[in-house]
């Protein structure tokens, strides 16, 4: 242990000012600047008028002023949102919002009547949705001017070809099919899952095409758009709050586990399933190296389950142990700590909240594969969210995980880590619909105190 707090120093004060802009993301402010000059005012244009979009559509992307390869991101994101059109009319969900209950015995009890009303649902209608090329999607060259001449190329899965919008998509169908070979599921049991979003999402469409009830367990700090979301995909939601003890009853972590133990349901467990993970070693992984013809050089992707990172990571080191994996933690996540070699039990104290959704956790998923990850980037909220407001400039209009992974790859090349030799894939995991009203929204921003990540 003494060696390892020789080599991280910075875990006696793990806690960072999470709206603090790094060196490295000023120095990027700067050289937009330089730039585009009177240019972001287009860009300042388009996130403005995007996050006031009520109901988004194809249509309403004629209100959105010519950014011209984020419209044509959109467009293709359309085409499945809120739902892939195969869906459409399909019987909502249940919800029930607890995020403001106080009382436990009232907590669960409220709980229970949701089970008991899911329960007594007919079996859902099988829907028919391709789950074959689920996955199977095309990388997408990014073309960015600050990066010109820093690298050789850089690449994105285009997540806007999967039917759920999300790289969860993936590992969704895995543990689903797999739970039905291995008869741990069938169509009898309730899907249980806690989620922020996108796993969720995943899981509710396979769910639809095997005709199987879901209940999902996701919390506050989640929008709203991404919750209505799930119950228009038919699963049925509970809404837990955010600022409670990981281990207590409050929690969502809890409420997952109680809610599959009240109806012998079949619990997906993400962050421990290793079908998770399985899923990109078999699908993802080699998508990647063969779209790149081998010629990937360093691979980065934001951790939460670790399943993404760590199964396309175990892919790609057996075609390639010289390819650069880099995961990436938020700030108050205490996954890079595990990763450096601490015990979940030594380091979940310096576990804190954090505004920036969608990966960082305080816990130890199994699916972390520690030895496949060369190293761990550490991104602020300041940093990930300044930088997914930038990601429209280069044609993505994409999710605030994706903003983090951007924001580490650019630390990494101004570190000349990764160098003009480089070919590097980074994941973008979501589209950035479901985050208008808060990542894109300048009034949200400034609740934030975060003025300064704005142009």
């Amino acid at each position: 242990m003494k060696n390892i707090l020789q080599s991280h120093p910075e875990v006696k004060s793990f806690t960072k000012d999470q709206k603090v802009m790094s060196k490295y993301i000023k120095d990027h402010m700067k050289e937009v600047k330089d730039y585009y000059g009177t240019k972001i005012y287009n860009l300042n244009l388009f996130l403005k008028k995007f996050s006031q979009i009520e109901k988004f559509s194809s249509a309403s992307l004629s209100a959105l002023p010519p950014l011209e390869g984020a419209i044509s991101y959109l467009k293709s994101a359309s085409k499945s949102f809120p739902t892939p059109p195969v869906l459409s009319g399909m019987k909502k969900g249940l919800y029930l919002d607890l995020r403001n209950e106080k009382n436990i015995a009232l907590f669960q009890s409220r709980i229970i009547q949701l089970i008991k009303r899911v329960q007594a649902l007919s079996q859902p209608k099988k829907r028919q949705i391709n789950l074959t090329e689920m996955g199977h999607i095309p990388l997408q060259q990014i073309i960015d001017p600050l990066l010109r001449e820093k690298i050789n190329k850089i690449w994105t899965l285009d997540i806007t070809k999967n039917p759920g919008l999300s790289i969860k998509d993936i590992m969704a169908k895995q543990m689903i099919e797999d739970a039905l070979k291995d008869d741990s599921l069938d169509h009898t049991k309730i899907i249980v899952e806690g989620t922020s979003g996108n796993t969720g999402v995943g899981l509710a469409l396979v769910a639809a095409v095997y005709g199987i009830k879901i209940i999902l367990i996701t919390f506050d700090k989640v929008n709203q758009e991404k919750i209505n979301r799930l119950v228009m995909l038919g699963a049925h939601v509970i809404v837990t709050p955010t600022r409670v003890d990981a281990h207590g009853p409050f929690s969502y972590y809890s409420v997952r586990d109680f809610v599959t133990k009240r109806t012998h349901g079949w619990g997906a467990s993400q962050y421990d399933n290793l079908s998770n993970r399985k899923a990109h070693e078999i699908v993802t992984g080699p998508e990647i190296w063969e779209q790149t013809e081998g010629k990937i050089t360093a691979f980065i992707a934001t951790a939460g389950t670790c399943g993404t990172v760590s199964g396309i990571a175990s892919y790609l080191k057996k075609k390639n142990p010289r390819i650069k994996i880099i995961a990436v933690d938020t700030m108050g996540s205490i996954l890079y700590l595990l990763h450096a070699g601490y015990s979940i039990q030594e380091v979940q104290k310096y576990a804190s909240s954090y505004i920036i959704q969608g990966f960082g956790e305080d816990i130890h998923p199994q699916n972390l594969n520690s030895p496949l990850i060369d190293f761990f980037v550490r991104v602020s909220d300041a940093d990930g969210l300044y930088m997914t407001r930038y990601l429209p400039m280069i044609g993505f209009v994409a999710g605030q995980s994706s903003g983090a992974a951007y924001t580490a790859l650019w630390k990494l090349v101004k570190q000349q880590v990764i160098t003009h030799n480089d070919n590097v894939v980074v994941i973008f995991p979501d589209t950035g619909i479901p985050y208008r009203t808060d990542v894109f929204n300048d009034n949200w921003v400034k609740t934030q105190n975060m003025e300064h990540i704005m142009y």
